[in-house]
């Protein structure tokens, strides 16, 4: 009978738990959505939504998969975070991607990497690479989604503590860990999408 006991309360436990990380993960979008960001992200993603608002991309898969990524806008980093209500930045490459019908995506951004194609400039739609923190140049550890390849602007799940996010990448005033750029790949090619 106290086994049964023992059992039920680590069950309900957990069920707080997961009830507890699910309501931080709402609470942080909700926050990130009604303004609290700071003056600088907000600036960053009103600019870069006014910057784009007429443009299209180079083809469907890429479009879909950058429409996916603004759609989390402001949602939470978490280290493995595969969505619906966190991501880190593989993560959400995946999920941007198989939304958009490439679902052979890897997983890693490694892996991400390695599975290509390669690609020598950025289009709208392609991942761009780091070293990140936690990689190198032959084994990038950071990638983003390039939304506006002529201004250098991703999306990107950046690192513990700072949600989703419209940045820059490669410029002299982009955040650290995303200068220098390791390379470009483009796997809406992988769909059979093109320009």
């Amino acid at each position: 009978m106290a086994h049964r006991r023992r059992r039920r309360s680590r069950r309900r436990r957990a069920r707080e738990r997961r009830q507890l990380a699910a309501l931080a993960a709402v609470l942080a979008a909700v926050i990130a959505v009604v303004g609290l960001l700071s003056p600088h992200s907000r600036a960053a993603s009103s600019t870069a939504s006014t910057a784009s608002a007429g443009r299209t991309s180079s083809n469907r898969v890429a479009a879909a998969a950058i429409a996916y990524a603004r759609k989390q806008l402001g949602k939470p980093y978490l280290w493995g975070g595969n969505g619906p209500y966190a991501y880190d930045c593989s993560g959400l490459v995946q999920q941007a991607y198989e939304s958009a019908g490439v679902s052979t995506l890897p997983r890693t951004s490694e892996d991400q990497w390695q599975w290509g194609p390669q690609v020598s400039t950025a289009q709208d739609g392609d991942l761009v690479f780091f070293a990140g923190g936690d990689g190198t140049a032959l084994a990038p550890g950071h990638v983003g989604i390039v939304i506006n390849a002529s201004k250098h602007q991703m999306i990107e799940a950046y690192a513990p503590g700072y949600p989703i996010r419209i940045s820059t990448y490669g410029l002299s005033d982009s955040p650290d860990g995303d200068s220098p750029v390791v390379g470009f790949t483009a796997p809406w090619q992988r769909a059979g999408g093109g320009s």
